[in-house]
Formats: structure tokens, C-alpha cells, sequence
């Protein structure tokens, strides 16, 4: 026998190609089973995402529904017609390449190949049957869907083209707390884009600031009105806090029964309701000293340290200050302080806690003030110790929007914190949970139903989409988590803090000189302005009086404008700053000394100068402001408050009794309220 190279068989199984062969595989029916994969793959993604727009458009249930009535009648009808046949036709090819590769196993074996048994042959007739109703329900969410989208395509192309003539929307306006205001808006933003209606706004709703508790409080139980002693008989309009509110987000139940408990009877009525958003108080620092923080702490899991140890870590440990909003002003501080009071067993370490941060920290009246005063300090010189030294209590999200760039306030610096400036958060189960409830403000004799079904349709909304989405993250959501404190609790953490305060009693010199009233912004009237606002840091054991300086006819006169006050009586002090008049000139701070020293009892008091500036250099040849400080027994520290463009000296006593100078910039209110911590943190020292 002669063998003929090139055209003897291969050896059953050998996996060589045969010479009838496809080389490369790639066969017509091969193709074209990839190309109608590729096509119902790409059918049923396009499907599917117009059904999930459908979804957020029409309703789920009212999208689920109509599109499985129509594609089950749909598959129905296919599957008892033609259909069938024509689906056999399609998935012939992938018969025969099944066919084609059971060939080789049948030749191995010497028989003819088994037919298929009557278990498989129902299987088969079963995955046709499934096969044609699944595409029949596609074509039914296709049937809804397509002609939906052409409609709603046309309508915002015609509304592009000739924008329509809208009705006036209904007015509504909700407050919060100002680090919730930037999640705020953007929800608010998205519910008033899903209720649009050919194009138009049935709502129009703003998102303002709400004001402090005692603020709030006061405002709500008096028709929104602010409880202002600026108020002049001759305004023919009283102050409120903006447009009157309709909704309020609290920052934790505990504020609004606190607020609401507070309250004046005859008021707005406060209906709590449920919560639209979760979030947890953390410990936040730079990266850096956070990782030298965990190294100090125990090993356990992420967020499950107890705050007794994270706090000996941070304080005792690293010798790190703690700083949080103040309480006063903002529930979050006030949060804060009912967990440290909590922590503490002795009251002397509570004391240290809590006022650690009027002797070191950075003092702000809300979240996003602190950490906008952060980032500042530490962008500035000194600001890689600063910020290795501080560390701040935040909620979670708030945090996050730090690290983001995101900031409700104008002052702060643009852009989001670099890697190395990045905080990093610590959580603890001894930390506090914030709950968030939508509260509706009724007003009185002010009844609208279309107002309540707009306060409905936002709060559910926002109920349905959560403020900052899951809230928190690993770091914000502990395996434990704390309870909200509740009215109890924030209620005796607020009288508990006043009581830890140190005591602050001081004369406030004011200068009433011509320049402090010069146009074209007189900083008389900027003081008269700011002074009102002190008033929630100042506490009922503080003793506050007040005096006035110039210079008349070439003597230094000294006017007591308000004797000794406390919290209750500082309106009383106000209503004299208001009326405060400029006149003559500058006067020797050493003379104002002499004369006050002369008046003070035993013991001595702290002196507050607020002045425009140059304080230190308009003294007589000779004198000299520590010197009369050695000899004024009855002034036992000196503070001064810039006021104008002239700033703190450069070149204060270094030795004595002078203690800090404090400039105002643009924010009067906030550098009186750091000027008020400065001299708590001395007492306490």
C-alpha cells in the first residue's frame, strides 16, 4: 500500500485541524452567533435603562405594571404564532455547532450518537418557551417605553425652542443648620426638577440658614421676629431672620423638642416628623496624626474604640487640643459636650475637656465655620504645627465636604484640601448619632392646604433620598452605634457646660473718639451691629460693665455707661453701645487706666479696649501702657479689640499684664465671641 502524505485522516482526537477546516475557527454560524448576542445584549441594556428612567419619571409601580401586562400578552401571542418557528430558525446555527462538536466524542466511541432523552427534550422546548416570553416582556417595556420617550423628548425640545408661560410657583422656604445647607440645596434642586409639569416649577423653594437654638426658639414663638435690641422706636418694620420659615431640618430630635420646648406659648406649632438623613459626630485630624493615633490605640476593629480610649490617645497621650462648635450656638458643640460630660467621672476633667477649647482651639459658631477657620490656620504660617496639634469633632459628612472643597462660607478657601491636609476620621460608639427629623412649621391663623401638600411631597421626598446618601461610610457608621441625644440630655449638658465655664468680669472701655465714627463706614454703628450677637457665649455667673473714653478740650474723659451685668441684663448693655456717639479725639489708653484703676473694688478685674487701632502708640513721652499697668492694682489684664484698618501693634508689652490683641476683620461678631473665649481660657488658667 502506498500512503499518500497530505491526505490521510487524522487520528480521532487528536485536536488537529481536519482540511475541511476553518483554520482560524471563526465559521459563518460562529459569526453569526456573535453578532446576535451582541445585538439582544445591546437591546436589553438600552431596555433596561429606559425602563429605570421610566421608573423615576412615571413611578415604579405604575412603569412595572404596564410594561408586564403588555409583554406577557405579547409573549403569548408570540409563542403560540410564528414566533417559535422563527426563534428555532435563529438558534439553528448554535444547534449545529452543538451538533458539530458532539461528532468527535460519538466517532470515539464507534456508535452512532444517542438520541437526546425525553427529560432533555422538555428542557429544550422549556428554555424556547422562556426564551420567547423574555424577549416578549423587553418588547412590552419597549412598547411603554419608546413612545413615553419620543413624547417627553418632544416636549423638551419644544420647551427649548419656545420656553412655555408658567404659572407663579408656590413660595416655600426651609432652614437648617449651615453644614447642611450645601446637601440641602442639591436635593431640593432635584425634587423641584422632578416635579416639573410641561416644563414648569409648581414650587419654588429656598434654603436658608436657621439661627441659633435660644434664637430659634425665640423667633418661632414670636412670629419670626427677632428678639433685637437694635430695634429703633422709629423703624417702621420689626427685624426678622429673613423669610419667614415653613420647615425646618434640626440637626438631631433632641434640638427640636429642646426648641420646641423653649418655645412661648401662643406661637408656631412644630410638627416633627420623620428623618432624612443619618450621620454620626467623629474625631477628625490630618492624615499624618492619625496614623500616629492608631498606633496608640488598642487593636480592635475600625469605629469600635471606646471614646474613653480614643480620647486618652488624642489628649492624654499625644497632647492634641480638641476643638467643636460652640455649644451656645450650635447643637452639634452642644452634641459634642454631652458626650465628653458624659465620658468624664470627675468634674475637674469634664472642666478640662470642654473648656480645653477656650484656652487653645479655634472658637466657631457652627460646623462649617470651624472647619473653614481650620483650614485657614493651617494654610497660613505655622500651619503644619497648628494643624498637627488640633484636632476637631465634626459630623461625618461634614468632614467629607471639607476634604471635597465644599464650603457654606464665602471666607473660606476654595479648592479641596490636599492629601496631606486631608482629615481623617475617628469614630466611636461614645459619640454621638444625629437623626435629622423634617420638622413642619405651622403659623397661626395661616392654614393653606396647597402649603401642606408641598411640605408633604418635599418631606417625602427627601425621606425617599437621604441628605448625604448612606450617610457616613465606614468611619461614620460603627458595628455599635450611640443613641441621639435626647432633650434630657442636651438640656443638662447646656446648663452643665454654663456651670464648667470660667467666670468672666471685665470693664469694657469703649473709645468714642471722631475716627471711631468716621464715614464711610462708621465703626460705631459695625459694633452696634455685632454686640447683640454676643450674647448666647456670655453666661449667667459673667459680669460685664461698660465705659466710654475720648479726648475733650486736651483732658481724657471717662463715661461708665452701663454698670455691672449679666446674661439677663446684657441687653441693657447693648441698648448703651447703641447709644454711643463719636466725638474728640483719641485718648492715652494710660490716662483711661488711672482713671478706671481709680474706680475698680478688690479684687481686680480684666479691661477690654475697643478701639480703632494704634492703641499702644498714642501715649504722652514718658508713659507707657505696661508701665501704668504695673501700677493700676485693680486692672489684672488688658485685652484689645482692633476695630479699624490700623490692626493690633506690632510691638505690644512683652512682659506684665497684657494678655492679647484681637483684630476683627470682616466678621466683628466672630472676633467679639473669640475675645470672650480668650478670657475664659486665662481664667481657667
Amino acid at each position: 500500500m502506498v500512503s499518500m502524505a497530505g491526505s490521510s485522516p487524522s487520528p480521532p482526537g487528536d485536536g488537529s485541524p481536519g482540511p475541511d477546516r476553518d483554520p482560524s475557527g471563526l465559521t459563518p454560524a460562529k459569526l453569526r452567533e456573535v453578532a446576535v448576542t451582541a445585538l439582544i445584549g445591546g437591546g436589553v441594556t438600552a431596555l433596561f435603562t429606559v425602563l429605570v428612567e421610566g421608573m423615576r419619571a412615571l413611578g415604579t409601580g405604575l412603569t412595572l405594571l404596564t410594561s408586564a401586562v403588555i409583554g406577557l400578552a405579547v409573549a403569548v401571542l408570540l409563542t403560540l404564532g410564528h414566533f417559535s418557528r422563527f426563534l428555532r430558525r435563529l438558534l439553528e446555527p448554535v444547534k449545529r455547532i452543538v451538533a458539530r462538536r458532539r461528532a468527535p466524542a460519538a466517532a470515539g466511541t464507534g456508535g452512532p450518537e444517542r438520541p437526546p432523552s425525553r427529560r432533555r427534550q422538555r428542557l429544550e422546548r422549556a428554555v424556547l418557551k422562556l426564551s420567547a416570553g423574555y424577549v416578549g416582556i423587553l418588547f412590552g417595556a419597549a412598547v411603554v417605553m419608546v413612545p413615553w420617550g419620543a413624547v417627553k423628548g418632544g416636549v423638551w425640545l419644544s420647551h427649548r425652542i419656545r420656553p412655555p408661560d408658567c404659572e407663579r410657583p408656590l413660595e416655600l422656604r426651609v432652614v437648617t443648620a449651615p453644614e447642611n445647607v450645601p446637601a440641602l440645596r442639591e436635593s431640593v434642586a432635584l425634587f423641584i426638577r422632578s416635579r416639573l409639569v410641561d416644563g414648569c416649577a409648581p414650587y419654588a423653594i429656598s434654603v436658608g440658614v436657621a439661627p441659633s437654638i435660644g434664637e430659634l426658639a425665640y423667633a418661632l414663638g414670636d412670629n419670626w421676629y427677632r428678639d433685637d435690641v437694635r430695634q429703633e422706636g422709629g423703624e417702621p418694620f420689626r427685624r426678622l431672620y429673613g423669610p419667614r420659615a415653613d420647615a425646618w431640618i434640626a440637626t438631631s430630635t433632641g434640638e427640636a423638642d429642646l426648641v420646641s420646648d423653649e418655645m412661648k406659648a401662643g406661637g408656631a406649632t412644630l410638627r416633627i416628623g420623620p428623618t432624612v438623613a443619618s450621620d454620626r459626630l467623629v474625631i477628625g485630624m490630618i492624615s499624618g496624626r492619625a496614623e500616629d493615633i492608631r498606633e496608640r490605640l488598642p487593636l480592635e476593629r475600625p469605629g469600635s474604640h471606646s471614646l474613653r480610649d480614643l480620647w486618652t490617645a488624642i489628649r492624654s497621650d499625644s497632647g492634641m487640643s480638641v476643638s467643636y462648635p460652640q455649644p451656645e450656638l450650635s447643637t452639634a458643640g452642644l452634641a459634642a459636650v454631652s458626650d465628653l460630660l458624659l465620658l468624664d467621672d470627675a468634674a475637674d476633667d469634664a472642666a478640662d475637656d470642654v473648656v480645653d477649647r477656650e484656652q487653645r482651639g479655634i472658637v466657631a459658631e457652627n460646623v462649617s465655620s470651624l472647619l473653614c477657620q481650620f483650614k485657614t490656620a493651617t494654610q497660613g504660617a505655622g500651619g503644619e504645627n497648628l494643624a498637627r496639634s488640633l484636632a476637631v469633632v465634626v459630623p461625618f459628612h461634614s468632614l467629607t465636604d471639607y476634604n471635597n472643597g465644599r464650603f457654606n462660607d464665602p471666607r473660606c478657601p476654595e479648592g479641596a484640601s490636599s492629601g496631606r491636609n486631608k482629615l481623617r476620621e475617628f469614630s466611636s460608639p461614645g459619640l454621638s448619632r444625629l437623626d435629622y427629623p423634617f420638622v413642619t412649621i405651622d403659623w397661626p391663623n395661616e392654614r393653606s392646604g396647597e402649603r401642606a401638600a408641598g411640605l408633604g411631597l418635599l418631606r417625602g421626598w427627601l425621606t425617599a433620598h437621604p441628605l448625604f446618601g448612606d450617610g457616613a461610610g465606614a468611619g461614620g457608621r460603627p458595628e455599635t452605634g450611640a443613641a441621639v441625644r435626647g432633650l434630657k440630655d442636651l438640656r443638662d449638658a447646656q446648663n452643665e457646660f454654663f456651670d464648667l465655664l470660667p467666670r468672666v468680669d471685665a470693664e469694657i472701655a469703649l473709645d468714642v473718639s471722631g475716627s471711631m465714627a468716621a464715614p464711610p463706614r462708621s465703626l460705631l454703628v459695625r459694633l452696634r451691629e455685632a454686640f447683640p450677637d454676643v450674647k448666647p457665649v456670655i453666661t449667667p455667673r459673667d459680669d460685664l460693665t461698660l465705659s466710654s473714653f475720648s479726648r475733650i478740650g486736651g483732658r481724657t474723659r471717662v463715661r461708665q455707661l452701663q454698670p455691672s451685668v449679666s446674661r439677663e441684663e446684657f441687653d441693657q448693655l447693648t441698648k448703651s453701645v447703641i447709644g454711643a456717639t463719636g466725638r474728640g479725639s483719641d485718648a492715652p489708653v494710660s490716662d483711661m487706666i488711672m482713671n478706671l484703676n481709680g474706680r475698680a473694688g478688690s479684687p481686680g478685674r480684666a479691661l477690654v479696649v475697643m478701639t480703632d487701632g494704634g492703641v499702644f502708640d498714642n501715649e504722652r513721652r514718658g508713659e507707657s501702657i505696661g508701665g501704668t499697668l504695673a501700677r493700676a492694682p485693680h486692672v489684672t489684664d488688658l485685652y484689645v479689640l482692633a476695630l479699624g484698618d490700623n490692626g493690633c501693634d506690632r510691638s505690644p508689652p512683652r512682659r506684665g499684664k497684657y494678655r492679647a490683641c484681637v483684630e476683627t476683620g470682616p466678621d466683628m461678631q466672630q472676633a467679639l465671641r473669640h475675645l470672650i473665649s480668650s478670657m475664659r481660657g486665662k481664667a481657667r488658667r
